[in-house]
């Protein structure tokens, strides 16, 4: 009975292993998780108003979602942000202008390089709001963001938001 117990603790292991392992998300789905923590943390509500209290959420969410020396650039308007501080501020100063704002992603491709350590996304940013006093307004932007996997954490590295294209434009 005693020579039984060690081999069984080892088959007991062997499952849990495979069945974590089966059941652990996937690295497209951790990227997916974090393209849905951003589209939280920027999201605009009518009655957030406090600009500290904002800045304090998006700072401590940004933190999670983007890398110390991330930027970001809009085309449209050709504007570039550079490192996480910059990402905070402009998406605190935000709500000064808009009175709501959601962002959702859709159409997402993850590219994941073969090392698991580097991904490409390209999306379509739905992007609903209403600065102070004007009606409800609805864009849809191209995206894409190069993430890298920091401390077992995918952390977006760079995002372009490309300008929004017009009805039966392909593209070339």
């Amino acid at each position: 009975m005693k020579r039984w117990l060690p081999l069984g603790l080892i088959a007991v292991g062997v499952v849990l292993a495979v069945v974590a392992l089966l059941f652990s998300p996937s690295e497209e789905d951790r990227i997916r998780e974090r393209l849905t923590q951003l589209e939280d943390a920027v999201r605009i509500d009518d009655g957030e108003r406090n600009p500290l209290v904002r800045h304090g959420r998006v700072r401590k969410e940004f933190a999670e979602i983007f890398t110390k020396e991330a930027s970001a650039r809009i085309v449209e308007i050709n504007d570039r942000l550079s490192g996480r501080d910059d990402l905070t501020a402009a998406a605190t100063q935000a709500a000064i202008v808009y009175q709501t704002a959601d962002v959702r992603f859709g159409g997402t491709d993850v590219q994941v390089d073969p090392a698991g350590m580097t991904a490409e996304v390209t999306a379509t940013a739905t992007v609903t709001g209403a600065r102070h006093g004007q009606p409800v307004r609805r864009d849809e932007l191209p995206v894409a963001l190069r993430m890298e996997k920091v401390e077992g954490d995918w952390k977006i590295v760079s995002a372009t938001v490309h300008p929004r294209r017009a009805p039966g434009d392909d593209g070339l």
